[in-house]
């Protein structure tokens, strides 16, 4: 049933009943049109008219359908105008169903409302038209990313392994997302953005001045290629006011003007209750009960805003999520961030939009009350919000920009670069030791406009030479004063929280390095000890690498104090070849393992700590590993990844504790690592005919690893069996979905299980953007 009342369109959601037949959904589908209209300040009746306009939005089939497979992804910023080309198609599957009766039934569902499985809920909201098992589903998810990318990753992969299944291949899917989830290209559609022509088109249709487009600064042309832009710099042409130049920026004046319009609440406090309603929705996906809002008054007051709608008779919720996140970080801003909300994940995972825009809307003070609790708590989660709030790449432009003298924009880079150190723990200690340095550093820099030159330097108690050396002859000083890191270049200065992003980058790419080298020591590990004695002995002894025969542990011993001591004195730094680099507590730590023959047998012999081939000989022995037998390589495989585990744990546990719930292994802990190994029959020639492996990860009651040998190469594509109901434990939002991913396992390496660890922190640190991008190894197995 859809009613039209009070400035707005009240919808009865599938959630909810009410929805069931063809009619009832094309009625909601425009509803859901209108409001989103409705909201960005398109009056009523024009919105009206734009959802009866049926080309108004939509996209080339090829945009929202696959011909490769069933699932397209439908990428783009908020504002960009997905979700209305997700409504059109759902329109034009309504349209399949209503002249073909065995045609897919068409269902329009919200990530953020799904509990449980994607495909259950599709099932179920479909039954009240047609029988799903036998006609198939035309799914729109719209709002993928919403829930958080690791659910949102999760209800993707759900997507495409029921439309991989016989079960599924009647189903097709579009799912609509903002960057930043990890997609395959294959499923992955760029939202288009409106080129000049449309732009202007758009402006002049809601009564603005569609030519004055041309002759904005480039920044703000490229803000309004978004028809949500568009929409907002139209009415705020019509009221003769300057247009922004950044999206932000854009979202506040929408919200300014539906406030002063607002005829049944003063400004004030329409803005509380508003807050009021993003701090209920964000508790409960989206939705609030009316009565939790406050008085039939309060209702009216926020339905007059028009950001504003009703979901049936009872509930409230934001005509446009980016509202809702708006208003969140609106109620952060206020009132700070609640001490149960920065101690709990899962609270911290309905914030963290709120959390982001907070701190894109944020004055330089306000931001710091925001971030500076969480940094304390949940630094994983502030680097999130602060990737996600100010942009990272910009370009040098038309201010205005604020006037900073340099100390003061050294002093925020300081105190911003500081707090991401002490926030990320020990490893933060790290952060400059590939620069040889591991105490202090001054920041030195100064903003031109939006131009940022800035420098690291050393510092030696509260002294920094470097200082009083003009910024042009820096590198030509002598290396105890040269900057350890410097840079320049545009820096988005029109938020005023940007030194938290500029300083982000900075940690991001060491944290980076530290992974790619492999530089996070662990003393207390014995799957890591037993492979780095072993990768030290073999370059100490100069065998060729995967000769696993093993060591006289004294030989290795003696070589080592050899190298070591020969020169007089230990190197800060020592390598043998490129197999192995260690630092002075490693190498002193290898010594009095060697010398005192800890993992030496009976009769002084190191072993190299995973099974070795076993036929090594052979008309069919070709590649590395053709010398294993399938008993022996699925042996091998499942002690490297067990070891695997073991390395990943203690990286965590000892260099990121801060972190631990919420990198996605570590937070998906405890859970089993299942290993489907697939051998081809042995070969006569040559052919590259490698293993394959697929890993996925089964939430349990301990952590374990279960390897176990396929017959084909098709079961490593079949569907995961889901778990019965009931029987999957609860664990993070953060945690690492059960991705089956098909690649060569990577275990014939002299250091196989340190490599599989690495990678996957690696990847657990990128997807909070503490490291600039993913590991070089891309064959680690889990996404």
């Amino acid at each position: 049933m859809i009613l039209n009342g009070h400035n707005n369109t009240v919808l009865m959601d599938p959630a909810y009943g009410g929805l069931r037949t063809l009619d009832d959904l094309a009625a909601a589908g425009r509803a859901r049109m209108v409001q989103r209209w409705h909201a960005a300040g398109v009056p009523l009746d024009v919105a009206c008219a734009f959802a009866d306009t049926p080309r108004l939005g939509s996209l080339p089939s090829a945009m929202v359908t696959s011909s490769e497979g069933r699932v397209v992804v439908l990428e783009g910023g908020f504002g960009a105008g997905k979700s209305l080309a997700a409504e059109r198609k759902h329109q034009q599957d309504i349209a399949a169903a209503r002249a073909d009766t065995q045609a897919p039934i068409p269902v329009h569902l919200h990530a953020k409302h799904i509990q449980g499985g994607v495909v259950d809920a599709a099932i179920r909201a479909a039954r009240p038209i047609g029988d799903p098992a036998t006609r198939g589903v035309a799914l729109v998810v719209d709002g993928l990313d919403e829930p958080g990318p690791i659910r949102g990753k999760e209800l993707l992969d759900q997507g495409l392994s029921w439309t991989a299944s016989t079960a599924g291949q009647c189903w097709r899917i579009l799912f609509t997302a903002r960057p930043g989830l990890e997609l395959h290209d294959s499923v992955r559609r760029i939202m288009p953005e409106l080129n000049e022509d449309e732009t202007a088109l758009l402006i002049d249709r809601l009564g603005g001045n569609g030519s004055a487009v041309g002759g904005q600064p480039g920044m703000v042309r490229q803000v309004l290629r978004r028809p949500l832009f568009a929409i907002i710099a139209a009415g705020l042409q019509r009221n003769q006011s300057p247009l922004p130049n950044n999206p932000l920026a854009f979202l506040q004046a929408l919200v300014i003007r539906a406030l002063r319009d607002a005829e049944e609440a003063k400004e004030e406090r329409a803005e509380r209750l508003l807050q009021r309603l993003a701090t209920e929705c964000v508790s409960n996906a989206g939705l609030a009960a009316a009565a939790d809002v406050g008085s039939p008054g309060d209702m009216h007051a926020l339905l007059d805003t028009r950001l504003v709608v009703r979901v049936g008779e009872r509930h409230l919720a934001f005509a446009l999520p980016v509202l809702e996140q708006y208003f969140a970080g609106q109620a952060l801003l206020t009132g700070g961030v609640p001490a149960e909300v920065t101690q709990n994940v899962e609270l911290l995972d309905r914030w963290r939009y709120g959390l982001a825009m907070a701190v894109a809307s944020a004055g330089w003070e306000a931001a710091r009350t925001v971030l500076e609790p969480l940094l304390r708590t949940q630094p994983g989660i502030a680097a999130w919000a602060v990737h996600e709030a100010i942009p990272r790449t910009v370009h040098e432009g038309e201010g205005p920009w604020p006037d900073m003298p340099a100390s003061l924009v050294s002093q925020r880079l300081q105190t911003t670069l500081e707090a991401w150190q002490q926030g990320l723990g020990p490893a933060g200690d790290l952060i400059f030791l590939y620069t040889r340095w591991s105490g202090p550093v001054t920041v030195d820099a100064r903003l031109e406009g939006n131009e940022l030159g800035l420098h690291i330097l050393r510092r030696h108690a509260d002294h920094t030479p470097g200082l009083a050396i003009p910024v042009s002859h820096r590198w030509a000083e002598p290396r105890g004063i040269r900057p350890l890191a410097a840079s320049a270049g545009p820096v988005a200065a029109d938020y005023a929280a940007w030194p938290w992003q500029e300083t982000l980058g900075i940690v991001a790419s060491y944290l980076h390095t530290l992974c790619e080298r492999r530089d996070f020591d662990l003393a207390d590990c014995e799957a890591y000890t037993k492979e780095r004695l072993w990768l030290a002995s073999t370059g100490l002894l100069r065998r060729s690498r995967r000769r696993f025969a093993p060591l006289q542990a004294d030989e290795a011993h003696q070589a080592l104090r050899q190298s070591l001591y020969s020169a007089g004195s230990l190197p800060v730094r020592s390598s043998y070849g490129h197999q192995f680099s260690g630092r002075q507590a490693e190498l002193l730590r290898i010594d009095e393992q060697l010398g005192s023959g800890q993992w030496a047998d009976d009769s002084g012999m190191l072993h190299y700590p995973y099974a070795v081939p076993d036929q090594e000989d052979g008309p069919h022995v070709h590649w590395v590993w053709d010398t294993y037998s399938p008993p022996q390589l699925r042996l091998r495989t499942e002690q490297v990844l067990t070891a695997a585990i073991e390395i990943y744990t203690a990286l965590v546990d000892t260099w990121f504790p801060h972190l631990k719930q919420v990198l996605g292994l570590a937070s998906a802990c405890p859970a089993t690592l299942v290993a489907d190994l697939y051998i081809a029959p042995p070969q006569d020639s040559a052919s590259y005919e490698p293993p394959l492996m697929r890993l996925s990860l089964r939430p349990s009651t301990g952590s374990s690893v279960s390897v176990r040998l396929v017959p084909s190469e098709d079961d490593l594509y079949a569907p995961v069996p889901p778990l019965p109901p009931g029987n999957e434990p609860a664990r993070s939002p953060w945690a690492r979905p059960s991705t089956p991913v098909v690649s060569e396992p990577e275990v014939f390496d002299d250091a196989p299980a340190t490599g599989y660890a690495y990678a996957w922190l690696h990847e657990d640190l990128h997807r909070l953007h503490l490291t600039e991008h993913g590991p070089r190894r891309t064959n680690s197995g889990l996404t």
